[in-house]
């Protein structure tokens, strides 16, 4: 969920949050299992699996590549060393400690991974708005992200630079869709949306089509009056599993309680944390984390734009996250927050990301971070 709305920031209201989604890609050949190194600052493009799916679009690698170059240049230009912040999902409306805990009786083909029955696990969360502008009032309509971190999780992680860490990412966003899962109209988007020819942003729509151009309407607008009180979706799906055992499968958290605040009367720049600060303050929060199984070939692991029928396969719960009442203003949680990068590819092998949108986040997401830090010159690291 980061890379989004970073170029559609000063542009009409459609396009200017439509990056709201992810990135691109590049090609290399359709040979399963086939790695190839990204030129964006040597990340090696990760394999396919065609055998829940995967399929490499033409030029996949190379377009990737493109979009990290492009999201590059307008941090670079954006940002002065020392005050580098992220290319989306900037503001921060929460960075809260949590306990991750898994179900005791969860069906065993979900008890994979992280997911051991009975394990609790402590855990970071940055509850963010999707914008790349980190002093954009919350009362912009924008999206929402929700990114978990869990602590002290053994094993190797795919990511290379971070194989060591004791980490596992999930991320999310407050809608179970993207705009496009096409990479060449994903880059012509990028193009178009930070070019300074009216034109070309009235164009847009034909690079979108209209199933993008409505998705993207969607996750461009929108108020919330609380963080801790709406679902997030994965929006694309992740492998569960190794071996002959694997599946395909989406995400998403969902608050225990029902309540919902009423928007404020006169909302601050900063209400949405302010209503995290107010409902930590009067006690824990939990949400409910559900897992959604692939059970038919329409349920497509390239297709993000299309949210998977819960009819034919339901969300079923299998951990709980809780956030005890604490200080949400705590300086050293905000610091923290700053610091941390919340990658899907900070992952073990067992919830490997998948689709195009996923292969592309490796990438790019790996290589923002690396200028991110360098700019501001801080050292990569992950917590122990």
């Amino acid at each position: 969920m980061r890379l989004a709305l970073l170029i559609f920031q000063r542009t009409p209201p459609i396009s200017r949050n439509l990056h709201h989604a992810f990135f691109l890609n590049r090609v290399v050949t359709t040979t399963k299992n086939m790695s190839t190194t990204s030129s964006a600052q040597d990340v090696p493009f990760p394999p396919i699996d065609e055998g829940l799916g995967e399929r490499l679009q033409p030029n996949e690698p190379q377009l990737v590549t493109e979009m990290a170059d492009t999201i590059e240049s307008t941090i670079r230009h954006r940002d002065q060393p020392g005050s580098a912040h992220r290319d989306v999902h900037a503001k921060a409306t929460g960075i809260l400690k949590a306990k991750f805990s898994v179900l005791e009786n969860i069906p065993p083909q979900f008890a994979k991974g992280v997911f051991v029955p009975g394990k609790t696990y402590d855990a970071i969360v940055r509850f963010s708005n999707a914008s790349g502008e980190a002093h954009q009032s919350d009362t912009h309509q924008d999206g929402r992200g929700f990114a978990i971190k869990i602590l002290d999780v053994p094993g190797p992680k795919l990511l290379e630079s971070d194989k060591d860490a004791k980490t596992q990412d999930f991320v999310m966003i407050n809608h179970p869709f993207f705009f496009t899962n096409d990479s060449k109209a994903y880059v012509d988007v990028l193009r178009k949306s930070s070019s300074s020819n009216p034109l070309d942003k009235l164009t847009l729509p034909f690079s979108l089509g209209l199933r993008g151009t409505i998705n993207a309407g969607i996750l461009a607008t929108g108020k919330i009056t609380n963080p801790l009180q709406i679902q997030y979706f994965s929006a694309v799906p992740y492998q569960l599993g190794l071996g002959q055992e694997r599946q395909a499968v989406k995400y998403s958290i969902q608050p225990v309680s029902a309540q919902k605040d009423p928007m404020p009367h006169e909302p601050t720049a900063d209400y949405l944390h302010e209503a995290v600060k107010k409902t930590l303050s009067q006690g824990e929060v939990q949400f409910k984390f559900m897992v959604q199984p692939k059970v038919n070939e329409h349920m497509n692991v390239e297709d993000s734009t299309t949210a998977w029928c819960e009819k034919e396969s339901p969300f079923q719960q299998i951990a709980t996250i809780t956030f005890p009442p604490q200080d949400v203003d705590s300086e050293e949680l905000v610091k923290l927050g700053e610091r941390l990068s919340f990658n899907p590819w900070h992952s073990l092998a067992e919830h490997k990301p998948l689709g195009a949108m996923n292969r592309a986040r490796k990438v790019v997401y790996e290589r923002i971070s690396r200028v991110r830090d360098n700019m501001n010159s801080v050292p990569r690291e992950e917590p122990k």
